[in-house]
This record gives C-alpha cells, sequence and structure tokens, in this order.
C-alpha cells in the first residue's frame, strides 16, 4: 500500500467535507497528532476504526486502501490489488523483525476484505430490497441525526437544508424516502410544503442564509428552470441535497444521495423530473462518469 499516496487522499476528503483534523479526530476518538500522522503517510488508521472514518469520508474501505476512488466494476480487481499490497507490507515489515505486527496487520486487512468480500458474493447472489416510505409521520426516521441507524450518516451528506422535523402548521402535500443498497447506500428523498405567508417568509430567509455550494456541472446540471433555487448542498461525488420553491408558499426539498458517478435505482420512477435539476443524469454511463473515471478503471 501506498501510505503517502492514502495519506494525502484522507486529507482530500477530509478538506471537502469542512472538517479541521481535530473535528475529525473527535469524531473518531483519536488525537489531532494522529490525524497529522495519516495525512503525512507516516501512520496508517488502525483497522478497528476504518469503517467509521471511511462512514465520515463518503467512500468504501476499498477506496480507503486504494487511495482513489474506485468504480464498481473494478471492486474484485483492486481487492487483489490491496491484497497484493499489504503482502508485500508483510515482507517488508518480517524483513524488520516485525514479524507479530506484520501478521496483526495481515489479518486485520485480511478480515475487512473478507467481510466486504462475503458481502458482495451475498448481495450477488440476492435481490436487494427497494425501501420506500410515503408516511410523513414517520419523517425523523430517516431524516437527521436521529434517524434510524443506516440513514444518519448518508456518505457525509450534509442534511440541514431539509426541515428537523415536520410540524402541526406545515401543510405537506407530499413526501417520499426511497433507499437502495444493492452494494452502495442510495438514498433519494423530497418533501413538498405549502407554507403560511408568514412561515414561507421565515423558511426562504433560512435557506437563503444557507452556505450553498457550487452545482453547475456536476452530473450534466445546468441550473433550474422551472423552480427558483433556496439552498444547495453538492458534492461532485455523492449528489445533491437542495431546496427549490415555485414563489407561491411551496418549496420542495429533495436529495439525491449516492456514488461511483450514478445510481444503480432508477430515480425516475421515484420523483417528479419537474423536482430534478435541468440536466441531472446520474444513470449508468452517464457523461459525467464518463469524464470522471479514468480509462483504465
Amino acid at each position: 500500500m501506498d501510505q503517502k499516496k492514502i495519506g494525502s487522499f484522507i486529507a482530500t476528503l477530509r478538506k471537502e467535507k469542512n472538517l479541521t483534523q481535530e473535528e475529525l479526530g473527535e469524531k473518531l476518538g483519536v488525537s489531532v497528532k494522529t490525524i497529522s500522522r495519516w495525512e503525512t503517510g507516516s501512520n496508517m488508521p488502525d483497522y478497528s476504526i476504518l469503517k467509521d472514518l471511511c462512514n465520515i469520508l463518503g467512500i468504501t474501505v476499498n477506496d480507503l486502501l486504494n487511495g482513489e476512488k474506485i468504480k464498481k466494476d473494478k471492486i474484485i480487481e483492486e481487492y487483489d490489488d490491496n491484497l497484493v499490497n499489504v503482502l508485500k507490507e508483510y515482507k517488508k515489515m518480517k524483513t524488520q523483525k516485525n514479524v507479530i505486527l506484520a501478521i496483526l496487520a495481515i489479518i486485520g486487512v485480511w478480515l475487512i476484505q473478507m467481510f466486504i468480500l462475503i458481502g458482495f458474493i451475498y448481495i450477488s447472489f440476492t435481490s436487494a430490497k427497494i425501501e420506500e416510505n410515503t408516511d410523513v409521520s414517520k419523517y425523523n426516521d430517516y431524516m437527521g441525526p436521529n434517524a434510524i441507524t443506516e440513514y444518519q450518516n448518508k456518505w457525509g451528506m450534509n442534511e440541514d437544508i431539509f426541515p428537523k422535523t415536520i410540524t402541526d402548521d406545515m401543510n405537506v402535500i407530499d413526501y417520499k424516502m426511497v433507499y437502495y443498497n444493492p452494494w452502495d447506500a442510495q438514498y433519494l428523498s423530497y418533501l413538498v410544503v405549502d407554507y403560511n405567508d408568514e412561515d414561507y417568509q421565515k423558511e426562504t430567509e433560512r435557506l437563503k442564509k444557507y452556505n450553498s455550494t457550487d452545482y453547475i456541472g456536476y452530473y450534466s446540471v445546468s441550473g433550474f428552470s422551472k423552480y427558483t433555487l433556496l439552498a444547495m448542498e453538492a458534492d461532485s461525488y455523492q449528489g445533491f441535497v437542495y431546496a427549490i420553491t415555485d414563489n407561491k408558499n411551496r418549496i420542495i426539498y429533495v436529495e439525491i444521495i449516492f456514488c461511483n458517478y450514478y445510481m444503480d435505482l432508477n430515480y425516475i420512477e421515484y420523483i417528479d423530473s419537474d423536482y430534478l435539476p435541468d440536466g441531472f443524469n446520474a444513470t449508468s454511463n452517464n457523461p459525467y462518469e464518463k469524464e470522471n473515471v479514468p480509462n483504465n478503471f
């Protein structure tokens, strides 16, 4: 394994998530010095926190070991490469007479890779279930920090654009949450609310104060022509969380979160296309994927 490449990868993703070394350390229960050692390549994260680290950074363990995000159809091949690299590290450590440490490292990485591979094989032979919820009374089961475990950390995307909870004075016109995990978790949610004049003004002011991110060009998106954009949280890899309005007291909140540059979920079946950004294309082999995935992947 190329520790310097992995370290640089961790540093880049941390900065993309707007986290300081101290904040990342607090989330993982490690010191700033430990984070610094990872990012300089002088040390590697302990295997016991690899999963938590990857969840925070919005990547898979295999992405981390590879030092860059990898495409799905190369996952098994990269497993082999990573295992070979681990064996090389073992030989090096053995030469340095750190046999016990090397064996522990091999066992740890091997166990991680075995669990991932078993999961891959299992999913390959079973059909992943698409979970769909339209009961707005269960909104907080799927949205925000108090959601059910598998919905709490959606590849590290910030859901603050969505309302924290549904209140009695909110006229909810439509709501849907879709979850699909054939290999990597994918989320599609939207909430349509008609506000009274006073609440609409307050909510639009809240959203306009949100520190929106750039999004034009991601997944061929060119903007919004049917609605006015109020707030946007976009990631060039993970997708979008945003709020749009018809300027007539209706606000539509949407999140489309995935990875590997395309969605396995046929998203157009679950959301009104008018709610999507103009030009949005996250189907397999979309132009944005071809542009961003190296040819040798």
